[in-house]
C-alpha cells in the first residue's frame, strides 16, 4: 500500500511517545518489539541502523528508511513506500521547534513547497478538516489520512513499486 511508509512512520511515534531525546536504540528496542513492517520485526530494522543513539524523531526516522532500503537491496524486504518514511522525516524536520498544539497556517509556512508524489502539500492539507494539531504525529497521522482520501478519489496518482 502506497501510503504505508506515513502510517508506518506515524506508528513509531506513537509507539515512542514519552520518551525523551536523545534516545538509545536499547530504549527504541523496548518500545517497538511487537512492532513490524512488512513482517519483519522492528527490532530487526534496528539492527540494521549503525547509530547508537537518535538525537530527534526525524533522525530516527531517517535511520530506519535507510536500513529499510539497506534491506530492500538485499532482498530480505520487498521494495516498499520507503519514500512516506523519508517524507514523514523531512515534515519533522520542518516542523522541528514549531509549538504544539500548531495550526493549519503554522503547518502550511513551515511545509511551503514540499510535495508528495508531485501534489503539493497545500493541496493536502486543504483536504485535512482539523485547523490545528495536537502534537507531530496527529499531523502526519492527519495527512497520512488526506493522501488515502486524495487516491480513492483519484486525485493523487501513487507510483506502484
Amino acid at each position: 500500500m502506497p501510503r504505508r511508509g506515513i502510517n508506518w512512520a506515524v506508528e513509531v511515534l506513537r509507539r515512542i511517545k514519552g520518551l525523551e531525546f536523545p534516545v538509545t536504540k536499547e530504549q527504541l528496542r523496548e518500545k517497538l518489539r511487537d512492532f513490524y513492517y512488512y513482517g519483519i520485526p522492528a527490532t530487526r530494522i534496528l539492527d540494521e541502523v549503525e547509530k547508537e543513539s537518535f538525537a530527534s524523531p526525524a533522525e530516527l526516522l531517517k535511520e530506519l528508511a535507510e536500513a529499510i532500503r539497506r534491506l530492500e537491496e538485499r532482498g530480505e524486504l520487498p521494495v516498499t513506500a520507503r519514500r512516506g518514511i523519508n517524507w514523514a522525516a523531512e515534515v519533522l524536520k520542518r516542523i522541528r521547534g514549531l509549538s504544539f498544539p500548531a495550526s493549519k497556517e503554522q503547518v502550511k509556512e513551515r511545509l511551503a513547497g514540499l510535495a508528495w508524489h508531485g501534489v503539493n502539500i497545500e493541496r493536502i492539507l486543504d483536504e485535512v478538516e482539523r485547523e490545528s494539531f495536537a502534537s507531530p504525529a496527529e499531523l502526519l497521522k492527519e495527512l497520512a489520512e488526506a493522501i488515502r482520501r486524495l487516491e480513492e478519489r483519484g486525485e493523487l496518482q501513487v507510483a506502484q513499486h
